[in-house]
């Protein structure tokens, strides 16, 4: 990986949804009853998967230190945890790095995804039910409101949590937590370049996948998943050689 800060495409691009980028960006009050650690651990992930930290932007210790009003030791700690999860890269003599993105893992990831889903869906269209129809509009309209707002957080939550209905709908919050592992990597690629003109996409993909269930069609709403889920690689294709290189490894 390039030493050096890459700038997101969307970073550039106006209609943007990102974020104040950066550590100023993130706002913590530590809880002095919890877990340093398990704090700045959580919000410099946050940071990263919703692209304030970008992939190769450098993380300085003292930094963190000062902004979130904490010694070195719970900081170093958070850093481990991420660098084992693939999200931070450390050069010693060098300093820390936001990870790029590795094509490869984005694959796997998706693939993990894709077949989670498309499973709960199997499991939940037999006992589909009006109320079902019920709680996933409401999420729709929860996206509605947010892209009003020019939220791209309250966006990001909202879509989450229509897919995590799936999982609750099936009684599987174990499998939504899979999903949520798999999905890390595929939040920060979709975040780096998701702008506005783009989710009235997805609310009209996640609207097919509901009006298919609504109409007992398995294999329409499967189609509707699985169009609405492989976008990201549509969209990867349609990305400059270049901004592909800013972001993967």
């Amino acid at each position: 990986m390039s030493l050096r800060a890459i700038k997101t495409p969307a970073a550039e691009e106006k209609g943007t949804l990102l974020g104040k980028a950066g550590l100023e960006g993130l706002d913590l009050v530590l809880d002095r009853q919890r877990s340093a650690t398990d704090q700045v651990h959580a919000a410099l992930r946050q940071a990263i998967i919703a692209v304030r930290l970008a992939p190769g932007s450098p993380i300085s210790e003292n930094s963190i230190c000062r902004r979130f009003d904490v010694s070195r030791t719970p900081v170093r700690a958070a850093l481990q945890r991420l660098t084992e999860e693939g999200l931070v890269y450390v050069y010693p003599q060098i300093g820390s790095f936001v990870a790029p993105i590795r094509l490869a893992g984005l694959q796997d990831n998706h693939f993990i995804r894709r077949s989670l889903e498309v499973a709960l869906l199997r499991e939940v269209a037999p006992r589909w039910t009006p109320d079902m129809s019920l709680r996933m509009r409401q999420s729709i309209a929860q996206q509605k409101q947010v892209i009003a707002k020019g939220d791209g957080d309250g966006f990001y939550h909202a879509d989450e949590e229509f897919h995590h209905h799936l999982a609750s709908f099936a009684g599987r919050e174990g499998v939504w937590q899979a999903i949520l592992a798999a999905k890390v990597q595929l939040s920060r690629f979709q975040r780096s370049w998701q702008t506005k003109e783009r989710l009235p996409d997805v609310i009209r993909e996640h609207t097919a996948i509901i009006d298919a269930l609504d109409q007992h069609d398995l294999a329409g709403a499967e189609t509707a998943l699985l169009t609405h889920l492989d976008m990201i690689f549509v969209i990867f294709a349609r990305l400059p050689e270049a901004q592909r290189q800013s972001l993967f490894e």
